[in-house]
């Protein structure tokens, strides 16, 4: 039998170790998964820095808006219960972005004395630097914290026919809208029905 000569082993320069090609690539590589990984993160951060901005504004709001309710509701509350026939004017007087209007703050009606007192303060609402204001009677104090910014307070009165707000001095409701423009743009509104009317 004739033998076939071997051909020579290819001899591998590198010596089986890993190339400077093959670090390259692991360290491309890796640079890559790293930085999806950043840019993920960072976008998970803005994402939930956004919706914590937007729960404190509904916080707030919410605070907000549940004082004013209260108090619309209760304006001229004694006046009510003076009247003989019940139909009596709060007090309301609604100026642009501003509303004002008389309240029994002392002892606002509830159960226990459900008639207040009859000493009314001059309530208001409205809009300065940035701040929604609480006026008592020349003395002012902010509603929100310094890091939501109101830009704008209406106030309209009206009444509702067939589901539809429709303006009217003299109407039963009113309609409050209050816009937020940080940490994000966001207008909240609010109708309220008088009581005593």
């Amino acid at each position: 039998m004739k033998m076939l000569p071997c051909k020579p082993k290819f001899e591998n320069s590198f010596k089986d170790g890993v190339s400077f090609l093959e670090i390259l690539l692991s360290v491309l590589l890796s640079c890559v998964i790293v930085l999806t990984l950043a840019i993920n993160l960072y976008n998970s951060s803005k994402v939930l820095t956004k919706i914590q901005g937007k729960d404190e504004i509904i916080s707030e709001s919410s605070f907000m808006m549940l004082r004013i309710e209260q108090e619309i509701r209760q304006s001229g509350y004694k006046n009510m219960l003076l009247a003989k026939n019940n139909i009596v004017d709060p007090g309301i007087v609604i100026n642009q972005n501003a509303i004002f209007f008389n309240l029994d703050l002392s002892n606002i009606p509830n159960e226990s004395y459900p008639e207040g007192d009859g000493n009314y303060e001059r309530v208001g609402y409205f809009v300065s630097d940035g701040f929604l204001m609480r006026y008592v009677n020349g003395n002012t104090e902010p509603m929100n914290a310094p890091d939501v910014h109101v830009s704008g307070l209406a106030a309209y009165r009206g009444r509702v026919e067939e589901g539809n707000f429709i303006e009217d001095s003299s109407g039963d409701m009113v309609k409050i809208l209050i816009d937020i423009d940080a940490p994000e743009k966001t207008c909240f509104e609010k109708y309220i029905k008088l009581r005593n009317i």
